[in-house]
């Protein structure tokens, strides 16, 4: 108790107080922009931290990681384009709900989920790390194996109105995932001597261009009329009745996002369609999934703000960071002579309870930052479709080109962008491309090492408990949605 006092009397210094704000309101614009990221924030400004104290350096990387993760969903709701991977489902739903005049509340949505899912998730740091770090060390190459194989049950689920459809771009998406090299030997696979392919295709600029470029493509069909005739985004205002239809979905992908951020190499955006797949199945009303669901936002939001908190978990507990972020973390505590382990909590009680109490308060602070963003952001209605639809491949463009420094990757982008647009328009779901670019490696790899681990005996994983049990609740998760259309049918008659 006494290392918690301490962890609210460093927060609450004026200084560190305007390190969280100016962090928060950095990070949410790298996470705004197309292509950029809360992972690339966070490394941007890692140099900038040399010369802090290591308590405040923390807490400048934590509030430059929650704006990052945040800022993604602002111009996935008012133009449909995620600024970053995880608010790919919050896109589905948010520009339904613009184009039904209610972008104010998508966007209220989007800020109280991404608050709940972050405050929760740092409670979780702080009060039951020992516990999760427990559950940590017993995921291995079997448990991610499954947990990619289940986020890939999503699939069934966003394709539920042209399922074969759904399955062909899932299998054709998780085929591309194979070319480059090898995620366990190394050679070289489906390269045709380009040596831009040798580490397969990146996933950032397939992901800009499937979700961005259609936009453009359907702006320049109208291209002197604008978003919205008044630059308004409408009222904010929530009902009571709709935060009490999600309160248990709320917690359920909060609960989600933090188990998926301790696993290593989950990160946001599997969270984000994992815990808006089982938002789905759960509602009474799934035929609003796609059309402007509440529900399918506020999963998505808790889901992928909750990983920012559980990420933090294993680095902190075991020195193993559960995304990119936290990896990036890792090395700036190393640099501040901090090495995380179970002696971090006693040794360097002070700047980790300085963080974790930070983490909460940043969570808290989203919300006047991210409102502050929201009106601000609503005046991208006003501008002409031909002006912002230039501004969109610029910012498109630039942003796929500073992930890697590679003009290759700009190319892809607009390649995957034409496709995803002749795809839209021949009634073809571009949601399973994303999904399965994602899982892909991690799951090839983890089945790998697996059969390595088992001599090629895969039955013998089911030895393992919660390999079971995962295995079993994947199983469930592909029968579900069948079950589901079955029940609903005779039910019809």
């Amino acid at each position: 108790m006494e290392n918690i006092m301490i962890g609210f009397s460093n927060v609450f210094q004026l200084s560190n107080l305007f390190i969280c704000i100016g962090g928060l309101m950095v990070g949410v614009l790298f996470g705004a922009l197309p292509g950029f990221s809360a992972t690339m924030a966070v490394a941007v400004f890692v140099p900038f931290t040399y010369v802090m104290e290591p308590g405040p350096a923390l807490l400048l990387l934590s509030a430059l990681y929650c704006g990052g993760v945040y800022g993604g969903s602002i111009p996935a709701v008012l133009v449909g384009i995620p600024g970053t991977p995880a608010s790919a489902p919050t896109a589905l739903e948010g520009k339904a709900m613009v184009r039904r005049g209610k972008a104010g509340q998508a966007l209220n949505l989007v800020t109280i989920g991404s608050c709940f899912g972050g405050f929760i998730s740092s409670v979780a740091l702080l009060i039951c790390a020992p516990l999760l770090a427990k559950i940590a060390k017993m995921v291995g190459q079997p448990e991610q194996m499954f947990v990619a194989i289940f986020g890939l049950s999503v699939v069934v689920m966003l394709s539920q109105d042209n399922l074969f459809k759904g399955l062909m771009v899932a299998f054709v998406s998780l085929l591309l995932a194979t070319f480059g090299q090898d995620p366990v030997e190394g050679f070289p696979r489906f390269t045709y001597g380009l040596s831009q392919l040798t580490g397969g295709f990146s996933v950032v600029p397939v992901l800009i261009g499937i979700f961005s470029l259609p936009e453009v493509f359907k702006m320049l069909e109208d291209p002197f009329g604008k978003m919205s005739e008044s630059g308004k985004v409408g009222s904010m205002k929530i009902g009571r009745g709709i935060i009490k239809k999600n309160w248990i979905n709320a917690w359920r992908s909060t609960i989600m996002g933090v188990i998926v951020g301790i696993i290593p190499a989950a990160g946001p955006d599997i969270a984000a369609f994992l815990c808006y797949n089982e938002a789905k199945k759960a509602s009474k009303t799934p035929e609003e999934f796609g059309n402007g669901s509440d529900e399918g936002i506020i999963a998505a939001e808790c889901g992928n703000n909750a990983v920012t908190g559980g990420s933090l978990i294993p680095l902190l507990t075991l020195g193993i960071p559960g995304s990119a972020p936290a990896a990036i973390f890792l090395g700036a505590m190393i640099i501040h002579g901090m090495r995380p382990g179970p002696t971090m909590f006693t040794e360097h009680a002070d700047s980790v309870y300085t963080m974790i109490i930070g983490f909460a308060l940043i969570n808290l602070l989203m919300y006047l930052v991210g409102m502050l963003y929201c009106k601000c952001g609503s005046l991208i209605l006003l501008i002409p479709k031909s002006v912002l639809a230039t501004v969109i491949v610029v910012l498109a463009s630039v942003g796929t080109f500073a992930t890697n420094k590679n003009m290759f990757d700009v190319y892809v982008m607009f390649v995957s962008g034409v496709i995803a647009y002749i795809m839209i328009r021949n009634e073809f779901p571009i949601a399973p491309i994303a999904l399965a670019l994602l899982l892909g490696t991690t799951m090839e790899k983890a089945m790998s090492l697996t059969r390595t681990m088992y001599e090629g005996q895969m039955y013998m994983i089911f030895s393992r408990p919660l390999t079971l049990g995962l295995a079993l609740f994947t199983v469930f998760s592909f029968v579900f949605p069948f079950v589901k259309m079955h029940l609903d049918k005779k039910k019809q008659q």
